[in-house]
């Protein structure tokens, strides 16, 4: 499949926990916003370690691929996950473990696609966009999503177009929930960092509605191979 795959039980070890988890990887070059800042400068944690090798396996198979072909492409591997029959019980599914979808048509197929999956009894679908300026979060359907923003200021933009948002900070300001500088959402810092429960376990970022109707977000420390660059990074967009 050009520029999109889906793997079944997921080996990331962020991901997996108790319980076996899916996960899709699409091409960060093709499908990612441009004005993402850590697409930008390489900061992105996507793009190093073993996730950036499968990421430039995918850019190279994208080719001259549009966002839109590769959305066509990923739903396609949704739907053929497991010949196309019952999803495992009980089974999760994180999208984009790299890439995004930054086409309000694009990402209509992939929440298609997700939805399908759901249907053949996956338990929850959940991801995270850079794209939510000009896609809003109905178009993701029953895909549990939240807004990757930079800065607390782009907290109500996000909350306008109907998500709640998700940030990375150089450091957590504590590892109970907090608000950051003239912001009123609440951030709970990612359980996997801070109690060590991987996704599969945790599942906060498969509550999205909650978070959103609570006016509640997650908070993300800087880490990966690159966390001081990162940090660094992160003085200067607050």
């Amino acid at each position: 499949m050009r520029g999109a795959i889906y793997v079944s039980n997921s080996g990331n070890t962020k991901l997996k926990g108790s319980k076996k988890i899916d996960g899709t990887y699409c091409s960060i070059k093709a499908t990612c916003s441009t004005t993402c800042p850590l697409k930008q400068n390489q900061t992105c944690y996507a793009m190093n370690s073993f996730v950036g090798m499968v990421n430039t396996r995918m850019n190279r198979r994208a080719r001259q691929d549009s966002p839109l072909q590769l959305a066509r492409s990923e739903a396609k591997c949704i739907d053929e996950s497991y010949n196309g029959g019952d999803v495992p019980t009980g089974r999760d599914c994180r999208l984009h473990i790299a890439g995004d979808s930054r086409t309000i048509t694009g990402t209509r197929i992939i929440a298609a696609a997700a939805k399908r999956w759901l249907k053949r009894g996956g338990r929850s679908v959940f991801t995270y966009t850079h794209s939510w300026a000009h896609v809003s979060r109905d178009n993701w359907g029953s895909v549990n999503v939240l807004a990757s923003i930079e800065s607390a200021d782009q907290v109500e933009q996000v909350r306008s177009m109907g998500y709640s948002p998700a940030i990375v900070v150089a450091e957590h300001a504590s590892d109970k929930a907090y608000k950051l500088p003239n912001c009123e959402t609440v951030f709970i810092p990612c359980p996997a960092q801070t109690n060590d429960i991987h996704c599969s376990d945790c599942r906060l970022c498969m509550k999205s509605d909650w978070l959103f109707e609570t006016n509640r977000g997650i908070s993300f420390a800087a880490h990966g191979i690159r966390k001081a660059d990162l940090k660094r990074h992160l003085t200067v967009i607050k």
